[in-house]
């Protein structure tokens, strides 16, 4: 069996755990899968969290399928518990939820009451993941519950995330620091914050969950509410960063944003 079949044979063999009642594969199931770059992420719900002892069950039954198994990856939070299978080298992760956090916290970000950075992530990103996973099995229809949940896409929540980012675009003693100083390696990390933030102000302004920073060219591309010529000045400003023109790197970001905010306004 090739890999995506081997996943499809664990989904099964996990359904029938009795405190699961969903599984679902986030990203484009359909992707060439490349053995050591690779990843394969299962988001399954549950009443209660099985058991390590009951997941290595569950594993035990693909032992020669696999040529590593991590249990506890990640022990609760934003990645629920997860353990890793390695499977012709590319790792499929089984992440358990209970069906009370993840409804609970998706219900949460909806009201715009997570709009900052957690940890590394942002609770869009969730909020994006769920809205085009592929569902694999489901109880009570709760994955397509979760789904319909997200694809309401309240106006409100877009109006928050858009006024608390692009408020945050320019940080202004650090940018005035960066010009002063012409501290290349520390206007990167200053830039990096601020692009962040202008990103997640264009997606808000076009009603779009910021994933990440995958496919942003075709991202942009679609957007109907946007600067002119708008990905190819944040390439610019990158470019201009990496050759130390900080000043004129730090003008193009200031009037990127200032249009960005415009367009909000004027929308």
């Amino acid at each position: 069996m090739n890999v995506m079949q081997i996943k499809d044979s664990l989904a099964c063999e996990i359904s029938k755990c009795k405190d699961v009642k969903g599984i679902a594969q986030t990203g484009d199931i359909n992707a060439k899968l490349v053995p050591g770059q690779s990843d394969i992420d299962l988001f399954v719900l549950c009443t209660d969290i099985p058991e390590q002892r009951e997941r290595e069950q569950i594993y035990s039954a693909f032992a020669g399928q696999y040529s590593e198994c991590i249990m506890n990856v990640c022990n609760g939070g934003m990645w629920g518990y997860g353990d890793i299978l390695v499977i012709g080298g590319v790792e499929v992760m089984p992440m358990y939820f209970t069906v009370k956090e993840m409804a609970a916290y998706l219900e949460e970000t909806l009201q715009g009451k997570h709009l900052g950075m957690t940890g590394g992530f942002y609770s869009t990103g969730r909020l994006a993941s769920v809205e085009t996973i592929n569902i694999l099995y489901e109880e009570d229809s709760v994955w397509t519950d979760m789904k319909a949940m997200v694809k309401r896409k309240p106006a409100e929540l877009f109006h928050k995330l858009f006024q608390y980012h692009i408020s945050r675009v320019l940080d202004e003693e650090n940018l005035g620091r960066v010009i002063l100083r012409k501290e290349v390696l520390f206007y990167h990390q200053v830039l990096e914050n601020s692009l962040d933030h202008l990103l997640q102000a264009l997606y808000a302004l076009n009603h779009t969950y910021f994933p990440s920073r995958k496919r942003i060219e075709e991202y942009i591309k679609r957007f109907e509410y946007k600067p002119d010529h708008c990905y190819e000045r944040l390439l610019k400003i990158l470019e201009l960063a990496a050759l130390s023109t900080i000043e004129e790197s730090v003008r193009e970001l200031g009037c990127l944003a200032r249009e960005v905010e415009m367009a909000g306004n004027y929308n």
